[in-house]
């Protein structure tokens, strides 16, 4: 069964225009709904407190007691998952979106690209104008760019070469690890010495190292400090301090560690759509054996993850991005999401549930870009200036009520509107025409 609430028209089959209600795969929808939600989960951690408090809960003081117990099950039930599911549906809405039969390839590889440099530029306003540290739209459009090379290959190929990526990214995870664990001991040697001692060059180099290491985290207690006075200030000195965050984020740490990321996980979103594994067309045992392996798996490594890392003292080899074993946790999670959203549309059950998080997840973009909005409102000087004044469990009330608006308002939406603002905004300038926005005007 294709969890599909409508028929397509052969009419619509030949458009090049955008995909709308008759085209759409509910359990799509569906899905990247539950995946836009999530990240907030993590997401608000970064709006909320020092950018170092999303890998390090000493930063805002959430290293014991409710707060402590909120951020482990956040790390070991979300803590990437929702970004890999958000990115594998990237990868599948590639294959949707030149599913144009009868129209030239020319002509949908031109509106592809267009599509995909002007997401770059969503993600920019997003990063800058939005002042947002942890855009991922960027990083998107960067790699889509490159994506559109592998829309012919068989889904096991493109699953191939997701594993590949995987693997570099395991080893990059892995040198990170012992590369931090080697710095921190070093510096903790050095550390211990009594107070006054003098330092050699070699000892004083191994100061300088760690205080790079910080620097480069986004650690150092000189920028949690200034961060933490700076975000109670108004927009040009966030406007600031963020440029200096997305900047390194956006250039070298994409080429060496984003763009391979993204990428495995497009690769893969694309191998799973033509696997027909998206659309809830599998059998019901598939999608029941998914979810039970994903998170038997996932929930055994995430769990070993997070206890080691507090058992440790919180040591910075075991953050979440330096644990050799992240790729294997969080995809496992992703699967284990990705099966129980495809159960629930197989059974269809929870329609109500399923409605809302549907809207939502068709206007993903839309809703992206207004959790920056609503999070730097609450959070920022130039709002209410929340900013490092709640505790962990604080700030997920801040979620729940987001969320809570963003599925109301997308229902309400999108029975008078064919699209998001953001959507009808982007498929405008893709197909360079004023799409129409209301219903009655379709």
């Amino acid at each position: 069964m294709v969890d599909t609430t409508y028929s397509t028209t052969e009419e619509e089959a030949v458009s090049t225009g955008p995909v709308i209600g008759k085209q759409r795969i509910r359990s799509i929808d569906t899905l990247r709904g539950v995946a836009l939600l999530g990240i907030l989960l993590l997401n608000i951690v970064a709006f909320a407190q020092p950018f170092a408090a999303y890998f390090n809960p000493t930063v805002d003081g959430a290293d014991s007691g409710i707060n402590l117990a909120v951020a482990l099950t956040v790390d070991i039930w979300f803590e990437g998952a929702f970004r890999t599911i958000f990115s594998m549906l990237f990868g599948a809405g590639l294959l949707i979106f030149i599913s144009k039969p009868g129209v030239d390839e020319s002509v949908t590889k031109s509106l592809y690209y267009r599509r995909t440099w002007l997401l770059v530029c969503f993600g920019l306003f997003n990063a800058y104008i939005l002042v947002w540290a942890g855009d991922i739209l960027y990083a998107y459009g960067m790699t889509g760019l490159i994506l559109y090379f592998f829309r012919d290959f068989p889904a096991k190929k493109l699953a191939q070469f997701a594993a590949m990526i995987f693997l570099l990214l395991g080893i990059l995870h892995t040198g990170l690890h012992f590369s931090a664990s080697s710095l921190y001991g070093a510096y903790q040697e050095v550390a211990a010495l009594p107070e006054g001692t003098l330092l050699s060059e070699e000892q004083q180099e191994v100061l300088n190292n760690w205080d790079a290491f910080q620097q480069q985290q986004f650690m150092s207690p000189d920028q949690i400090a200034a961060e933490l006075e700076t975000r109670q200030g108004g927009y040009i000195s966030n406007f600031i301090l963020t440029a200096g965050i997305n900047i390194p984020l956006q250039t070298f740490l994409f080429l060496i560690n984003v763009i391979w990321d993204v990428g495995a996980m497009m690769l893969l979103g694309m191998a799973f759509m033509k696997w027909n594994i998206f659309d809830a067309s599998q059998s019901l045992r598939f999608y029941l054996k998914m979810t039970a392996l994903g998170f038997g798996i996932g929930l055994l490594v995430n769990t070993w993850e997070a206890v080691t890392y507090v058992t440790s003292g919180f040591e910075p080899q075991w953050i979440s991005t330096a644990r050799p074993s992240y790729d294997i946790g969080r995809l496992a999670m992703a699967m284990g999401y990705i099966g129980l959203v495809m159960t629930i549309c197989k059974l269809g059950v929870l329609s109500w549930l399923r409605h809302g998080l549907a809207c939502v997840g068709q206007m993903a973009l839309t809703n992206y870009l207004s959790q920056s909005l609503i999070c730097n409102v609450i959070f920022m000087g130039f709002g209410f200036g929340l900013f490092g004044q709640l505790e962990r469990l604080e700030i997920y009330y801040i979620v729940f009520g987001v969320w809570i608006f963003q599925i109301i308002f997308s229902i309400y939406w999108l029975k008078h509107y064919r699209f998001g603002p953001a959507e009808w905004l982007w498929r405008s300038l893709t197909y360079k025409k004023k799409q129409s926005l209301k219903l009655q005007d379709a």
